[in-house]
């Protein structure tokens, strides 16, 4: 009794490939594509006549570039007047903390994320995922420090308006739209 498993057919396709490229008699190359063509089955001579065409025309078809942050009208813009001197150049300049009482402050401590001076601070998180959104890719929310000075304040109702921040001595102010949704100072 022969227990040994039989070895599977090993094909070299490179060399299978190359032998039927050279058997393909290139002067007589349209006789032999037809030839060609009519050894697929039926079925796929379909599908190609359909697709082909179809992959043709998406493939010369201009797509419209799409912006990750959609830009609004002029008609929907609005003027704010913004400070954007540096968190760090503004405690220097006044020794002591901002003197609005609209402003609340929070110095991130060590382990801190974002979410956590959120949930510290009793902020939506709703809101902190609307600002990442439109964070940008220097990541200034995702990467706070410790020690960095973080600012927001509240409109009306309670809800976060704007969020300002420090990064590399540059300050970042991310506030709220009047449509709801936020949009970021560069």
């Amino acid at each position: 009794m022969n227990r040994r498993k039989k070895k599977k057919q090993e094909t070299d396709y490179v060399a299978f490939v190359s032998k039927w490229v050279g058997s393909i008699q290139w002067r007589n190359f349209p006789a032999a594509g037809k030839a060609c063509w009519m050894l697929l089955p039926k079925r796929h001579r379909l599908w190609l006549k359909i697709l082909i065409p179809v992959v043709l025309v998406i493939a010369f078809i201009p797509l419209p570039k799409l912006n990750s942050t959609q830009q609004p009208s002029q008609e929907q813009r609005i003027s704010i007047d913004v400070n954007t001197v540096g968190l760090s150049e503004q405690l220097s300049s006044e020794n002591s903390a901002p003197k609005s009482k609209q402003w609340h402050q929070y110095i991130v401590q060590k382990g801190d994320t974002l979410a956590a001076v959120f949930r510290n601070n009793d902020l939506s998180m709703a809101d902190l995922g609307a600002l990442v959104k439109i964070e940008g890719s220097d990541k200034p929310l995702s990467h706070i420090k410790r020690g960095q000075l973080v600012r927001y304040k509240l409109n009306k109702q309670g809800e976060l308006d704007i969020l300002q921040l420090e990064k590399n001595d540059k300050s970042v102010m991310f506030f709220r739209m009047s449509n709801g949704s936020f949009g970021r100072s560069k």
